[in-house]
């Protein structure tokens, strides 16, 4: 660690903000997972995350180290996603408070042991055909429909519809192993 304090001071780097920086960038899928949970919005939730790095930033002089920082940063989040429902004119799914807090309660403690199922994931998506990989990347990452992806693939929807069940079935079986499994990946 004494190599990284010296090169941050040589370069005059901030070493809470590195500390942030290294917080903040790990924890971002819970965010992002957590806010999706809540807005129902994948572009809202995307301009959240990037709000919630602003203000959690402000506040992490008043972070206390011995917490864990993404229960930390939920808070905030929980927050973010409050004011941004009030500033709506409508939701998706309207949901009264009594809810949209119930929601939000399920969703914290679910993002919090999100990183295990994340690394779960990424390991068992190395089980899946590139087919497979590319079908569920082209559904859910670039979120086009099943009828672009036959065309693009030149297949039918339903020969489509089986790869993806095919490779969700692969995933939902691996990813419950792995977690079982009492050895690291």
């Amino acid at each position: 660690m004494p190599a990284i304090e010296s090169i941050t001071q040589q370069r005059g780097d901030n070493p809470s903000q590195l500390e942030f920086t290294r917080l903040f960038v790990s924890s971002q899928a819970a965010f992002q997972g957590f806010l999706l949970t809540l807005v129902h919005d994948r572009h809202a939730a995307d301009d959240l995350v990037q709000e919630l790095a602003g203000r959690l930033w402000l506040k992490f002089g008043d972070y206390e180290r011995s917490r864990p920082f993404v229960a930390w940063g939920l808070g905030f989040a929980r927050l973010l996603a409050f004011e941004w429902r009030r500033n709506q004119a409508r939701l998706p799914v309207p949901l009264d408070d009594a809810t949209l807090q119930a929601l939000a309660d399920v969703a914290a403690e679910s993002s919090l042991g999100s990183d295990e199922r994340q690394e779960a994931l990424g390991h068992c998506l190395q089980q899946l055909t590139d087919h497979q990989r590319q079908s569920l990347h082209a559904r859910y990452y670039r979120d086009q429909s099943v009828a672009e992806i036959a065309r693009q693939t030149q297949r039918t929807e339903t020969a489509v519809y089986k790869v993806l069940k095919r490779a969700h079935l692969i995933l939902l079986d691996c990813v419950r192993k792995t977690l079982e499994s009492p050895t690291p990946l």
